[in-house]
């Protein structure tokens, strides 16, 4: 039997994923396959200076624009890249 505290925790949840559906700042159009550009993140302001300037680094031709596009492998190969910068990624991606 659900109990209406965890009635009111699961609609909680469903009403902040509604909103984060509909905020302003994350754009994705059909011509992005539905990904997010790196420099569109939404949490790009949460993580590390390290691991925002492997994901920002614009020098680096074979860096994905997409944040959907990073794999741990290819991750690995940019400079200043480490397992501590992966894991927070993961992390704050949710996957």
């Amino acid at each position: 039997m659900i109990t209406r505290e965890e009635y009111n925790k699961a609609l909680d949840i469903v009403e902040a994923y509604q909103k984060q559906l509909f905020i302003g700042n994350v754009s994705v159009s059909l011509k992005d396959n539905g990904k997010t550009l790196v420099e569109d993140w939404d949490k790009l302001h949460e993580c590390s200076k390290r691991l925002g300037n492997v994901l920002l680094n614009q020098y680096n031709e074979f860096l994905p624009k997409y944040i959907e596009d990073f794999s741990k492998k290819g991750f690995m190969r940019f400079r200043n890249a480490g397992k501590v910068s992966w894991y927070e990624f993961t992390t704050l991606r949710g996957y």
